[in-house]
């Protein structure tokens, strides 16, 4: 390797006279795209004389958009004739940073962004595409052509594997490439092709790969372009043009070229490729060395196959079989959304996703955890469900294939252009592929609203389905009206200047414009439900003053209201339950509870119902981790007190006491998930995270409100689904009866002692050995099949109302409103991946939990009788026929 040498301005002033009548460029010269940070760029002096990199600028574009900027200026340096200059990432491997001469922040590519040196301002060399097009992920490139060029051409360089740095640091004299790919055999004779149906055969894998995961051959392939991949899956897809009309062997393949293939693939082109056959991570593909295809000719684009899915075989079954293929969704593909367009934390990126037949239920929703029943449910769901994507990444707010999205304004002022959990998608066409674990339909054409279809009729003409927004609950409004409602974090602190936060947090939004949406979107979903309490969760607990969040939204609630009749008054705690004096507890975020004066009077003072806490000290307890004695980490968990209040209705003799909960969420994992080495991983039974510790809390609770008579009404998040074990302990829960055992959480406390410190609750846990007997009001009126919340394109009920006996006998009707699970989340308030889209002051994702509404009779007791409430339920794409009831 030949250092750059730092020259006296006497020397320096010889080498640039000499420099002046020799010919010499300066070019970028190697590019090294690495694992972790091992990351280089080279600079050459291809000239015969020392060069002073006096007016030389190095600049980058981060992912390849927007303005060049990160400016490293190069003046300092001089090379020596034939000579490099090695700029890499201060993190790099040794063996890069031994061939280093300085490292530099520039110097931090993942494969999208691109380079350019400018002289004298001027544009002068570049390497790398413009778009965000992962040009050179996982790839590394030698200069081949040493002339500058302001453009990137792919055959002015050598491309190399990830991770290679052969000559880096070494002055090369260009790289000559390989000649190009003519579909000849060695011995120049024209090549025997391979049918694609050959290669995908009827399994789930190539016949032609018999060991590992890529065939020992290669093998020639002709075939007809139907689409270009540049981002999600670089390459293209192929289409067979020989048919052996065999429904089960598919008659696409994708053709893995590492980057974006040259422009002359398009679809309708007719390529010719040698490959070898790869089973990357489930799907079967093409692996051709560097450009080993040609284009032949063009043709008619090919054409586009109906995707069909049989009787006998699950929708994975149907996708494998179009595998590759490009395919068009139909009424009979019977694909409805399951979970709507939003951000993707699996492949970070805004998708959909669709399943067959109707959409997917939480598998803990319907049966106990653990059940063969939900476990067979799971593995029905993982083969029932497609993805569908764009190539490129979608831009913020915008649909690929949906350009209407949010658009086109209703006379209510809201979007007349959106997507709904339940719709069946119609007229979709793309190509299938697998990355990310799941198929995916990588769609190439647009559709309008009238391809997505919120209606569907039984052969009689009567409704089988209806997916369609509405503007208010469809319940009738009997005696009492009550509802439970999370508001999505509804902060005021850091947006309108209300009172602090005792944590220091702001989870809502964070300007007073996102915060007049949030508003306008909860106040637009309360006026329509028209409750006479409401109970709410993820209010700001910032006490209960003047510029508190309760108080804040109680006054503008009451705005909407003309008559005085109709407003609202928030329940306050007693001073001594307070936290530090103001707060209901010391979580950012509380329960709270409206109310009616003119409909309910208080009976005493509301109080809290303290939940347990779960604190254990680090190396506590040890793990086997195969033979190696692993000690904890440190675990301090809590979830957010409920609240209780006692309510006269006036045609009742005793109280209704309404209990508002939330309990802790599935998110982060408690010492029971450490403990089973599922701290990284979902827990197997699938309930979450923190399973155990929200059984604590149901525990407490349920003990709690042994002694209160009257009727009791359990409202609230409890975060876990219809049949998880929480909810199981609150209701009809026997070992007998679920054939399960529940336990409670080990290392809790539960309130602290007059000096502050916690108090002991359970320090190993305890089984659960029969349920508090509250009825799940929904189940009761609806069976298992109800949703109030959507994740991971699973349905589910996470707000629940649970009654005592005496109670339920007044209940005539519940519904959970859908008007936030069943819509995309880009409408929200919040402007988090959805760029510059409109935002609308209607109640259409004013959360992401749905409202659940519940109607109560106090005249006289309403007796209960299924099937003439069954005939009342026409909402949502849940309430099909009689028969599915439960």
């Amino acid at each position: 390797m030949k250092k750059p040498q730092l020259k006296t301005s006497i020397a320096m002033a010889v080498g640039l006279a000499l420099s002046s009548n020799a010919y010499a460029e300066i070019i970028i010269s190697q590019y090294v795209e690495g694992g972790s940070y091992n990351k280089s760029l080279e600079i050459s002096n291809t000239g015969d004389n020392a060069i002073s990199l006096s007016g030389y600028v190095l600049k980058s574009k981060y992912n390849g958009v927007n303005e060049w900027k990160n400016d490293l200026d190069l003046s300092s340096i001089t090379l020596d004739a034939k000579s490099v200059y090695v700029i890499s990432n201060s993190r790099s491997s040794d063996s890069i940073l031994t061939v280093t001469n300085s490292t530099e922040s520039i110097v931090n590519h993942n494969g999208d962004e691109t380079y350019m040196l400018f002289k004298d301002g001027v544009e002068h060399d570049r390497i790398g595409i413009d778009g965000d097009v992962d040009w050179g992920k996982d790839k590394s490139f030698v200069r081949a052509d040493l002339t500058p060029s302001t453009t990137f051409d792919a055959a002015m360089w050598l491309e190399k594997p990830k991770d290679n740095i052969e000559g880096l640091g070494e002055y090369q004299e260009g790289v000559t490439p390989p000649p190009p790919f003519a579909c000849k055999t060695e011995s120049g004779s024209s090549p025997t092709f391979t049918e694609i149906n050959q290669i995908q055969g009827t399994g789930s894998k190539s016949p032609l790969v018999t060991s590992g995961f890529i065939s020992e051959e290669e093998y020639f392939v002709q075939g007809i372009v139907t689409a270009r991949g540049e981002s999600l899956l670089k390459g293209f897809y192929l289409q067979g043009l020989n048919d052996d009309f065999d429904p089960n062997s598919s008659e696409g393949i994708f053709v893995s070229t590492g980057s974006a293939p040259s422009q002359e693939i398009q679809p309708g082109a007719i390529v010719c490729v040698k490959a070898k056959v790869q089973e990357y991570y489930n799907q079967t593909q093409l692996k051709p060395d560097t450009n080993n295809y040609v284009v032949q000719r063009t043709e008619s684009p090919a054409k586009v196959n109906k995707l069909v899915i049989n009787e006998d075989e699950t929708l994975a079954d149907a996708l494998e079989r179009h595998e590759g293929m490009k395919v068009q969704l139909t009424s009979h593909s019977d694909l409805r959304i399951t979970r709507n367009f939003s951000f993707d934390y699996g492949s970070k990126r805004n998708n959909m996703v669709l399943s067959h037949g109707e959409p997917l239920f939480k598998p803990t929703q319907l049966f106990a955890a653990e059940s063969s029943e939900a476990i067979a449910l799971a593995e029905e769901n993982s083969k029932r469900q497609i993805t569908i994507e764009s190539d490129n990444k979608a831009a913020n707010g915008k649909v690929p294939y949906f350009p209407d999205f949010g658009t086109d304004i209703d006379q209510d002022g809201s979007a007349d252009s959106y997507l709904r959990l339940g719709a069946r998608i119609e007229g979709l066409e793309g190509v299938v592929a697998y990355s990310y674990g799941q198929y995916r339909l990588v769609a190439s054409n647009t559709i309008t609203q009238d391809n997505i279809i919120t209606q569907a009729l039984n052969d009689d003409g009567s409704t089988l389905f209806n997916v369609e927004r509405t503007d208010e609950p469809s319940i009738d409004d009997e005696d009492l009206t009550i509802t439970s409602f999370n508001v999505l974090n509804y902060f005021t602190s850091v947006a309108t200047g209300g009172d602090a936060n005792p944590t220091g947090q702001n989870r809502g939004a964070v300007n007073a414009d996102d915060f007049a949406v949030q508003q306008a979107k909860i106040l637009s979903a309360l006026v329509a439900i028209d409750a006479d309490i409401i109970g709410l969760m993820e209010v700001e607990n910032n006490g209960f003053g003047e510029n508190s969040a309760i108080n804040d939204l109680t006054t503008a609630l009451n705005a909407q209201f003309e008559d005085e009749e109709d407003h609202y008054k928030y329940v306050e705690i007693k001073s001594k339950d307070k936290y530090q004096g103001e707060y209901l507890g010391s979580d950012a975020i509380m329960v709270a509870l409206l109310y009616r004066p003119s409909e309910v009077k208080l009976k005493g003072k509301a109080r809290v119902i303290k939940t347990p806490e779960q604190h254990i000290a680090e190396n506590t307890i040890t793990r086997d981790n195969n033979g190696t004695i692993e000690f904890n980490p440190a675990y301090d968990k809590y979830q957010r007190h409920s609240l209780v209040q006692e309510f006269m209705v006036k045609e009742a003799k005793e109280p209704l006491t309404v209990v508002v909960n939330h309990l802790k969420s599935k998110g982060s994992e408690c010492i029971e998930q450490w403990q089973n080495f599922e701290e990284d991983n979902d827990p197997a039974d699938l309930q979450g995270n923190c399973n155990r510790f929200r059984v604590s809390a149901a525990k407490a609770i349920g003990d709690d409100l042994e002694t209160v008579k009257g009727d009791i009404l359990i409202l609230g998040d409890m975060n876990a689904y219809g049949m998880e074990d929480p909810l199981l302990t609150l209701t009809d829960y026997s070992q007998e009866k679920y054939n399960r055992d529940i336990f409670t959480a080990a290392y809790t406390t539960l309130g602290t002692d007059k000096e502050g410190n916690p108090l002991p609750y359970e320090e190993t846990g305890s089984q659960i050995t029969q349920g508090y007997g509250y009825i799940n009001l929904n189940t009761h009126l609806h069976g298992t099949e109800t949703f109030s919340y959507t994740y991971s394109g699973e349905l589910g009920n996470l707000d629940h109302a649970l009654a005592n006996e005496s109670l339920v006998e007044r209940i005539t009707e519940i519904e959970d409103w859908h008007i936030n699970a069943a819509e995309s989340n880009l409408f929200e308030y919040s402007p988090k991946y959805t760029g510059d889209m409109a935002k609308y002051n209607d109640m259409y994702s004013a959360s992401d939990h749905d409202p659940i509404v519940i109607s109560l009779e106090y005249e006289k007791a309403a007796s209960f009788n299924f099937f003439a409430l069954a005939s009342l339920f026409g909402f949502g794409f849940l309430r099909r026929k009689l028969s599915k009831q439960k």
